[in-house]
């Protein structure tokens, strides 16, 4: 499993609060437009279905087994831009994504396409 996470995003992610107990979450659930959204939240319970896919120092990224299958290459950045600022994930498995970038499709054509997330 191939996750990349931004210096600018580790540590906007340890100001939220991330810990030896705190770990990051990502899901992809079905829903939006494309197909797919993902689903970021800042957790302390594992549950049978976890894998840790990215770990360094305290910083730990979590998903259940089928979120997996589309968090690999999965690049997490954050932007303090005026406009929009949050996290920004660019997801090599992605092929399509809507028109605002809340969702994405693993479908026909358009390679590294950017979505991003609040926690």
């Amino acid at each position: 499993m191939d996750i990349k996470v931004t210096e600018t995003a580790k540590s906007r992610l340890y100001d939220m609060g991330i810990s030896d107990e705190i770990f990051l979450r990502i899901g992809v659930r079905s829903g939006g437009c494309s197909g797919n959204t993902y689903d970021a939240v800042l957790d302390d319970n594992m549950s049978d279905v976890d894998e840790v896919y990215y770990s360094e120092d305290k910083l730990r990224i979590v998903a259940d087994k089928i979120s997996s299958v589309y968090l690999d290459g999965l690049t997490i950045d954050f932007s303090n831009d005026l406009i929009e600022p949050g996290f920004r994930l660019t997801n090599s498995n992605a092929k399509g994504s809507c028109g605002c970038g809340s969702s994405f499709s693993t479908g026909d054509p358009a390679p590294n396409v950017d979505t991003g997330f609040s926690v």
